[in-house]
């Protein structure tokens, strides 16, 4: 294994989904084999991850500045390749850094990337020495290009959700969130963006306000003021919560509490889910799913098999939502299967090993 410049805008312990893809592929390298070099404001300068400012805007290119930087840390440091996951901008640099370079795409990066510089897009993939997709749906989305196929790997989200948590503590948060005896509790995590369509959630429960329901919302992100806005005008605020600050550590607290995972996620002209981590970490813990039927969601799940797939309107998912809960030897069925299918996936060690043939 070539010692390997991770070049990247998200990293762990930040939560987003990028960030989780590209540490579980790492995680399990020896750290004297990668360099982590990212400017996330949540990620700080340690062992071998350096925060290092990869932008600036006054500028143009915009990386300039960061391209001698960066020349710097890959002599004194021997790197001999690089790994980024952000085709714009970072894959400008890998381009001109003139070293080999692998690069990871999961869905809205490459929308617009191809919309935005569609030229340059289609250098920089030429010029990779592998291209990794995070699904089926990804990929399809580079068959314009006509890229060569031995280029093109497939690497699917991995789960590394620990399932281990205490009783005393989960009724403790039960207790907190003033979950009452008898009420179905909804779960969303992730990213508080519109793609995510928690908005849609929120209006069916406005939909069902005869149904003994709670909504958590785990997550945090630029949409919150409009979702708060939105539980307020709605008259929500005894039913719906937004918790925006939960490490890795407890966040199986919340799927344990939770009846029916429900992100009804949308596509729209450039963005889309690639592919949706949080359903494989729903699925893990065995819960009943409603999903946005959308990207690469149906390469996860299967409607009426592991997961109810829906396309993203209120009333869409407020029928969904019913169901489920008068239909419990449905949900029941839908869970145990999304269960097994969590198992298809391999976790991060195995992913690891597959990514060091490559590297």
């Amino acid at each position: 294994m070539k010692k390997t410049l991770v070049l990247t805008h998200e990293y762990f312990p930040f939560r987003g989904g990028v960030a989780y893809y590209i540490y579980n592929l790492f995680k399990f390298y020896p750290q004297d084999k990668y360099v982590v070099i990212t400017d996330h404001p949540q990620v700080s300068t340690k062992e071998n991850i350096i925060n290092l400012k990869l932008k600036n805007n006054f500028i143009r290119p915009t990386w300039l500045f960061s391209f001698f930087k960066l020349k710097k840390i890959i002599k004194e440091q021997g790197i001999k390749q690089i790994f980024t996951p952000n085709i714009l901008p970072l894959g400008s640099l890998a381009y001109f850094l003139k070293l080999p370079y692998i690069i990871s795409l999961h869905g809205l990066d490459i929308n617009l990337a191809l919309k935005n510089k569609p030229k340059l897009t289609e250098k920089i993939l030429r010029q990779a020495k592998l291209i990794i997709v995070n699904s089926l749906h990804t990929k399809q989305l580079l068959a314009p290009l006509s890229l060569p196929e031995d280029k093109i790997k497939l690497f699917y989200p991995s789960i590394d959700l620990s399932l281990d948590y205490d009783q005393a503590r989960l009724e403790q948060l039960r207790k907190d969130l003033n979950i009452k005896t008898g009420e179905k509790v909804l779960l969303t995590v992730g990213r508080l963006n519109a793609r995510k369509a928690h908005d849609l959630v929120i209006e069916a429960v406005a939909k069902l306000v005869d149904l003994p329901l709670k909504y958590i919302i785990v997550g945090r992100g630029e949409e919150q003021g409009k979702l708060e806005q939105l539980i307020k005008e709605s008259k929500l605020t005894d039913k719906v919560s937004i918790i925006n600050k939960v490490d890795d550590n407890n966040l199986i607290y919340y799927y344990r509490l939770a009846d029916i995972f429900v992100l009804p996620n949308r596509q729209t002209a450039t963005d889309v889910e690639g592919f949706g981590m949080v359903f494989l970490e729903a699925a893990s813990t065995q819960l009943a799913i409603i999903a946005g039927n959308s990207g690469g969601v149906p390469e996860l799940l299967q409607d009426n098999k592991n997961a109810l797939l829906i396309e993203p309107m209120a009333d869409n998912v407020a029928t969904a939502i019913k169901k489920l809960i008068h239909d419990p030897s449905l949900a029941t069925q839908l869970a145990t299967n999304a269960k097994q299918r969590s198992l298809d996936f391999l976790p991060p060690e195995e992913q690891s090993k597959n990514l060091e043939k490559y590297l």
